[in-house]
């Protein structure tokens, strides 16, 4: 075991170590200067060690002061109180700051100390939120929802990331056909958040009231803050690109590869059965497995897209396309409709024979056990007339009214 341990957590220890080295180094000099004089007031003792508890005050004020100084050259603050109440909090743990963490970034009055200096701080993470810290070297640790998170004052707040389900739109974008036609891509929708590796654990799982409403993984929080591009802002000066710039490069990539690969036809058919395919082909692409793993990449995950509205800005083409698709689509109506006329036609004559046949039946049994007269000709003849009458009369046949009351008057 290293004996130099407890000594350098005595310095350099956070937390408990500071109110330990406030007590050693601060309260107990004062107690033993406070009884010193007492003693030398009412009993005429020595005050010798006295002044070397003074002169040790002042070697402390001096190394504080310094301290102070040296925290205000370095971070370039003029204002000495920040400095000081960092001293304070860093070396003796007295009144750390607090930061709350939500979405309106609601800050202590102390921000710009946890902002410039980092730690010593407690963090208060609301629900879907996280906070990424970091030292000089590597990453720090990563802090999800929940009250008084301690931040060391080698660790300062390196990322805050939103675990909020997140929207974008791509207003346009153009790109040019497998047949070299510039075509336009309308209010592509897109919802994306951090990335979750028990998202496709819980995918086909009951509902689980006891899963974290804003899961995360640690190594997203990672991609999240470390592996986005680098650009130049308005000042050209180098700034790390926004994370829906990043996931919003990578979807429009996926469009564009999609215009490049088909012709003009096959991107602006309708939407029958036929060409559905081919619609549905870029949506497969926004949930294959490469492309999760291009958004895994910068700790993201897509959780629904829409391409959005195609369209050319060449209209003869255009034209040209919707007079010959309307061709088809007439053509094809027009045998839809004769099919459906000869259907009817069909059903029409059937219904008829059924009705012939459905006469002569009865005509038959009516006849069954009649006696016939002398003249059987007429006699059968005035029966089959007056069978025929009242099968007629049985099928709802009546003359309109109208018809029936002219024919009366004349």
């Amino acid at each position: 075991m290293n004996i130099s341990n407890p000594i350098h957590n005595f310095f350099l220890g956070d937390k408990r170590i500071g109110w330990l080295r406030f007590f050693l180094l601060v309260i107990l000099p004062i107690v033993a200067f406070c009884y010193l004089c007492y003693q030398s007031f009412m009993f005429g003792t020595s005050f010798q060690l006295g002044w070397l508890i003074l002169l040790y005050f002042f070697c402390l004020l001096s190394a504080l002061s310094a301290a102070v100084h040296y925290v205000q050259d370095i971070f370039n603050e003029d204002f000495d109180k920040l400095p000081a109440r960092y001293v304070m909090a860093a070396f003796f743990g007295l009144r750390p700051p607090k930061e709350q963490i939500n979405a309106r970034k609601e800050r202590s009055i102390y921000e710009h100390m946890v902002d410039v200096f980092g730690g010593p701080a407690y963090l208060e993470v609301d629900p879907g939120w996280a906070v990424l810290t970091e030292s000089l070297t590597t990453p720090g640790k990563t802090y999800g929802h929940g009250k008084k998170h301690f931040m060391s004052r080698y660790e300062r707040i390196g990322a805050i990331v939103n675990l909020h389900e997140q929207e974008a739109t791509l207003p346009q974008i153009s790109a040019y056909t497998r047949d070299g036609i510039k075509v336009l891509v309308d209010n592509a929708k897109f919802n994306y958040r951090i990335f979750d590796n028990r998202e496709e654990s819980h995918k086909h799982d009951q509902p689980n009231l006891t899963r974290k409403p804003f899961p995360y993984a640690k190594i997203a929080i990672l991609d999240y803050a470390y592996k986005r591009g680098v650009g130049l802002n308005a000042d050209k000066k180098p700034e790390q690109t926004e994370w829906e710039k990043t996931i919003s490069g990578k979807v429009k990539g996926i469009i564009c590869e999609f215009i490049n690969e088909h012709k003009l036809d096959q991107i602006i058919a309708p939407r029958d059965p036929e060409n559905k395919y081919v619609r549905e082909e870029i949506r497969k692409k926004g949930y294959s497995d490469d492309f999760k793993a291009a958004l895994q990449s910068n700790g993201a995950m897509l959780t629904w897209w829409d391409p959005g509205e195609f369209r050319t800005e060449e209209k003869d083409i255009e034209n040209q396309f919707v007079t010959n698709w309307s061709a088809d689509i007439q053509s094809e109506i027009a045998i839809n409709n004769a099919h459906g006329e000869a259907r009817r036609m069909a059903y029409e004559e059937l219904g008829r024979a059924e009705a012939e046949a459905e006469l002569l039946m009865s005509i038959i049994h009516a006849l069954e056990g009649i006696k016939l007269g002398r003249d059987k000709m007429h006699t059968l003849q005035n029966l089959i007339l007056l069978r025929t009458a009242q099968v007629i009369k049985a099928f709802g046949y009546n003359p309109p009214t109208g018809a029936a009351s002219q024919k009366n008057n004349e």
